[in-house]
C-alpha cells in the first residue's frame, strides 16, 4: 500500500529500491526504462507519494547545453568517460552514453531542471548496480578536472535497436476524404518501404530523401533518381557492400507498403466508409423528419426550419460524394496495390556494410540507396517534400517547432501541405543551438514523417550520444527525445531510414535505431545528415538533391 510508505526511499547505501527503480523515470516515455543506479542517492533521494491519490511527478529528458561542456564534449570528455567504461576491470557493458538534463514539475506547475547529467545505459544483464557505483566517483572527477561540477551520473539497462518496418499516388486536397489514408502511396518523404527479401519477416521502414544522379560512373549524363534509406532496410546482410552489377549482385527490389502497412490501409478506408455510412443514415433520417415537419406558424421558426433542411440536404450529398471516392479508392487498392509485385517501386543500387569507422567521428554509416522505377513516379514526383496534413493542424505544428515566443517563427505552413527539403544542417549549427524551448533553455526542435508513427516532434540534444551496441562496436549518434509524453514516441519499430528535418526545412538526421522498451522509446538515433550527404557524394559526385522534377 503506498499509504503505508514513508517520505523517501529506504535504500541500502548502493542500492536503489524497487519502487524508485521502477518510477524514477516516470514520464519521459509511456513505458520507460528502470533506474539501475544514480550517483545522488545518497544527496537526492526519491519522495514517493504519500498515499494512493498523490501522483508521482513527470520526467521529462532534455538535450543538455552547457558552455563548459559542449565545447569539450565530443572532443575529450565524452571519450575519456568512454575509456573509463571500458576499462576490463570495471566489468561494465556500456551501450549508449548521453549528457542530458531532465526537469519536473514543482507544487505550483512550473518547471525545476535538476543538473547535468552523464545518462549511461548498459547491454540488459551484463552490468551490476555495484559496478555502476563504483565507476560513478570516476566519471564525476573526470567531469570535474575539466571545469564541470554539480553534474551526476544515472546507469539503467537497454541497448540500441534498428527501427526497421502501378503509378504513385497524387497528393490529394485535403478535402479529399482519401487525403491523409492516400499518404502511404504518394512520391513523398518518409513513404513506407519493404524489402522484397525480408518480405516474409514483415521488415519495413521509410523513405529518407531523393536525389538525381546527374552523371554516371563513366561521366555520362544521367537521368536516373535514387531514393535513401537505411541499410537494415534495403538488404537483410547488413555487414557486406552491396552494389549492382558487381560482383554479381543481381537486383534486390524494394517495394511500398510491405503487407502489413498495406492491410492496415485498407482497414483504414473500411472503417471511414462505415462512418460515412452511418453519417449518411443518420442525416437521411433528420431531412425526413424536416420535411415531414409542418410548417411553423412562427416565421422566424419556419426559417430555421428551412434553413436546416437546406442544410442537411447538402451536408448529406457531401457524405455521398465522399463515400463514392472511398468505394472507388478501396477498390483501387484491392486491383491495382494488393499484390506485393505491384508494389515494386525500384531496385537497390548501393547498400555498403553497416560500419562506425568511416573516420574519426564514428558515425554510423548505415545507408542504401534505391533507383526509381521511372513509370512509377514521374508523374507525380514532388522532390524532396514532407506531407503535413491529416495529423495535426497548421496552428499545432507551428507551436510544437517554436514552443518559445520569443523565437519569431521562420515556418509557414505550405498550403498543399508539402513542406519541401532543401539543403542540411552544418555540423557547426548542430553543435549550436539557435534559439530557445519553451523554458528559455537553448534548443533545437525538429521532426520526423515516418511509417510507422507519422509525423512527430523531438528534442534535439547539441551533444551527440555514444552508444556501443552488443558486439562493443562504438559510434557516436545524434539523439533525438520525445517532444513530452502527451505527443508520445518520436519514433517506433518501421521508422527506420525516416528523415529527421527542422522548422527551416533543411535535413538534420537520418533515423536508424531506438531504445524501445516494450511498444515504448524514450530515445531516438541517427547518422547527422552533413555526414550521410558527404557518403553519397563520394559515390554520386553529381548528386542533386534539389530538383522538383524527375
Amino acid at each position: 500500500m503506498l499509504s503505508q510508505l514513508s517520505d523517501t526511499t529506504a535504500v541500502e547505501p548502493d542500492l536503489v529500491a524497487p519502487f524508485e527503480k521502477v518510477h524514477f523515470y516516470h514520464g519521459i516515455s509511456d513505458v520507460p526504462p528502470e533506474l539501475l543506479f544514480r550517483s545522488d542517492l545518497e544527496t537526492n533521494p526519491f519522495v514517493i507519494p504519500k498515499d494512493r491519490h498523490s501522483a508521482i511527478p513527470e520526467k521529462t529528458v532534455h538535450g543538455a547545453f552547457d558552455a563548459t561542456l559542449t565545447p569539450i564534449w565530443r572532443g575529450t570528455v565524452a571519450p575519456g568517460i568512454v575509456a573509463l567504461l571500458k576499462e576490463k576491470e570495471r566489468g561494465i557493458r556500456p551501450s549508449t552514453l548521453m549528457a542530458v538534463r531532465f526537469s519536473t514539475p514543482d507544487e505550483d506547475g512550473q518547471t525545476v531542471f535538476g543538473p547535468i547529467v552523464m545518462w549511461i545505459s548498459v547491454h540488459p544483464n551484463t552490468t551490476t548496480a555495484i559496478a555502476c557505483r563504483d565507476a560513478s566517483p570516476a566519471i564525476l572527477r573526470l567531469l570535474e578536472v575539466h571545469g564541470v561540477k554539480g553534474a551526476v551520473v544515472h546507469w539503467y539497462e537497454g541497448s540500441v535497436e534498428q527501427l526497421s518496418g502501378p503509378p504513385m499516388m497524387r497528393v490529394a486536397h485535403n478535402t479529399d476524404p482519401t487525403s491523409y489514408i492516400r499518404r502511404a502511396l504518394t512520391a513523398v518523404l518518409g513513404l513506407p518501404l519493404a524489402a522484397e527479401e525480408m518480405e516474409d519477416d514483415d521488415s519495413q521502414g521509410s523513405l529518407a530523401f531523393f536525389f538525381h544522379e546527374g552523371e554516371d560512373k563513366r561521366g555520362d549524363p544521367s537521368e536516373k533518381v535514387f531514393g535513401v534509406t537505411n541499410k537494415h532496410v534495403a538488404q537483410k546482410v547488413t555487414n557486406v557492400d552491396y552494389e549492382l552489377g558487381r560482383s554479381g549482385a543481381t537486383k534486390a527490389y524494394i517495394r511500398v507498403c510491405g503487407s502489413r502497412r498495406f492491410q492496415a490501409m485498407v482497414n483504414e478506408t473500411r472503417a471511414l466508409i462505415i462512418k460515412k455510412v452511418s453519417a449518411a443514415k443518420r442525416l437521411a433520417e433528420e431531412i425526413a423528419e424536416l420535411e415531414a415537419k409542418p410548417t411553423a406558424e412562427d416565421s422566424d421558426q419556419a426559417e430555421d426550419d428551412a434553413s436546416a433542411l437546406k442544410r442537411k440536404k447538402r451536408e448529406l450529398e457531401d457524405v455521398n460524394e465522399d463515400n463514392i471516392k472511398l468505394e472507388r479508392f478501396l477498390q483501387d487498392l484491392n486491383a491495382n496495390w494488393s499484390d506485393a509485385l505491384q508494389r515494386t517501386i525500384g531496385w537497390v543500387d548501393w547498400a555498403p556494410k553497416i560500419r562506425n569507422d568511416v573516420d574519426s567521428r564514428a558515425y554510423t554509416l548505415d545507408i542504401g540507396t534505391f533507383e526509381l522505377e521511372k513509370s512509377k513516379w514521374k508523374k507525380e514526383f514532388k522532390g524532396n517534400s514532407v506531407y503535413l496534413g491529416g495529423k495535426y493542424s497548421d496552428d499545432d505544428i507551428t507551436a510544437m517547432f517554436y514552443p518559445n515566443a520569443a523565437n519569431p517563427p521562420s515556418f509557414k505552413y505550405p498550403k498543399d501541405h508539402l513542406f519541401r527539403i532543401l539543403g542540411f544542417v552544418t555540423a557547426e549549427r548542430l553543435a549550436n543551438p539557435d534559439f530557445y524551448d519553451e523554458q528559455g533553455n537553448a534548443a533545437f526542435i525538429v521532426a520526423k514523417n515516418g511509417q510507422s508513427s507519422d509525423l512527430t516532434f523531438g528534442r534535439y540534444s547539441a551533444m551527440e550520444a555514444y552508444t556501443c551496441d552488443e558486439f562493443d562496436h562504438d559510434s557516436w549518434e545524434v539523439a533525438v527525445f520525445n517532444y513530452d509524453r502527451r505527443s508520445g514516441n518520436f519514433s517506433a519499430k518501421g521508422d527506420s531510414g525516416s528523415l529527421i528535418f527542422n522548422a527551416e526545412g533543411k535535413m538534420v538526421a537520418i533515423l536508424h535505431s531506438g531504445m524501445p522498451r516494450g511498444f515504448s522509446s524514450h530515445v531516438t538515433f541517427a547518422t547527422p545528415a552533413h555526414f550521410v550527404i558527404d557518403q553519397i557524394k563520394l559515390r554520386y559526385p553529381k548528386a542533386d538533391f534539389a530538383r522538383l522534377e524527375f
